[in-house]
């Protein structure tokens, strides 16, 4: 970890502010303080409280869950490959996962609510049209959609619980590698090779399914 604010970026403060959260939820100012190398003093200066501090971290872990959503292109190829493929984005950014799904989660529906507010406000500030942009479950509720329609993802299952199934299976793989103490690249990757199976046999077709045993 960066040790002294006068190193950090806004951005980089909060992310590092973040991990310490996302390892110790408890973490006081004066915690988080020490972690990064400054005084107290000069983080209440920057945050202003706790609470503040707590917000941005949300607001920037809800943003950072968005972006890796995205970039795991949800609208190219079968449904069920680009279902696959926003597990392994996800799995991207733990710390916001860590956040996400513990048991007092510090990014909630309401984060991520008020972050969708503040994409499409940029999105209508930036242009003429303003088309907005849909939310994160909606994204995946329509890759799901493409995915009955494309015959790789069954259709016995309605695509809301679908999405809620996948966005679960994606915490607990996430917290497995966590409360087991695989945090490293070996153990992210057997984690998340745990969570895309299970996804994939949940929701794969039958099609879908010979297929990969093919494979």
């Amino acid at each position: 970890m960066t040790k002294g604010m006068g190193r950090l970026g806004k951005e980089a403060l909060v992310r590092e502010s973040m991990a310490i959260l996302a390892a110790n939820a408890t973490a006081s100012m004066s915690d988080v303080a020490s972690e990064l190398g400054v005084g107290r003093t000069t983080l209440y200066r920057h945050f202003g409280d706790r609470e503040a501090m707590i917000a941005e971290v949300a607001r920037l872990g809800a943003r950072m869950f968005g972006d890796a959503l995205m970039s795991a292109r949800p609208a190219s190829g079968p449904g069920l490959d680009a279902v696959e493929r926003v597990c392994a984005q996800l799995f991207t950014v733990p710390d916001a996962l860590t956040l996400m799904f513990a048991d007092e989660p510090i990014i909630t529906d309401d984060v991520f609510a008020e972050v969708e507010r503040e994409r499409r406000a940029e999105a209508e500030s930036e242009s003429d049209a303003a088309p907005g942009s849909a939310d994160d479950g909606d994204v995946l509720e329509a890759v799901i959609a493409r995915g009955q329609s494309d015959g790789s993802i069954t259709t016995e299952v309605p695509v809301v619980w679908a999405a809620m199934y996948v966005f679960l299976t994606i915490g607990s793989g996430h917290l497995f590698s966590v409360t087991a103490g695989e945090t490293g690249p070996d153990g992210r990757a057997r984690a998340l090779a745990l969570t895309v199976r299970a996804v994939r046999k949940t929701l794969g077709s039958e099609r879908a399914i010979r297929e990969y045993r093919k494979d």
